[in-house]
C-alpha cells in the first residue's frame, strides 16, 4: 500500500506542538499570501517532503512580507538516507536564507517535531 502525505491532516498537531495562532494574510504590495501557521512570531508554511521546494519559495515571500518565516517538512517515509539528505537541505536552507526550519516526522501517525538548527 503506498503512503501518501495530506499536510492537512498534520496542520493541527502541529499547531498544538508549537502554541500556534490563527495565521492572517500578507499584502507583498502585488498579491496576499497566507502562512499555513503562525507560532511565536514566525509565519510557518508547512509542506509535505516532495513539495519542500514549494515551502521554500512560500517562505521567502514571508520575509518579503516583513516577518520571520519558517518551514515545516512533514516526512512519513522511514527512509534514513532521504533523511539525511532533506536535514542537510534544510540545514543549509536555514543558515543561507534564515528560514526557521523543522521536520514532522510521522510514522503510522506517531509523530516526533525535530528542530533543525
Amino acid at each position: 500500500m503506498a503512503k501518501f502525505c495530506r499536510e492537512k491532516e498534520y496542520v493541527a498537531i502541529i499547531a498544538r506542538r508549537l502554541n500556534c495562532d490563527e495565521s492572517y494574510p500578507i499584502n507583498l504590495g502585488f498579491i496576499n499570501v497566507k502562512p499555513d501557521l503562525m507560532c511565536n512570531g514566525i509565519a510557518y508554511e508547512v509542506e509535505c517532503e516532495d513539495k519542500v521546494h514549494y515551502g521554500v519559495g512560500q517562505a521567502l515571500a514571508y520575509q518579503y512580507g516583513g516577518l520571520r518565516a519558517g518551514l515545516i517538512v512533514i516526512v512519513i517515509d522511514e527512509d534514513s538516507n532521504k533523511m539525511k539528505q532533506l536535514i542537510n537541505f534544510l540545514k543549509w536552507i536555514s543558515d543561507k536564507l534564515k528560514i526557521d526550519a523543522h521536520i514532522l516526522k510521522c510514522i503510522r501517525y506517531d509523530c516526533e517535531l525535530l528542530k533543525i538548527a
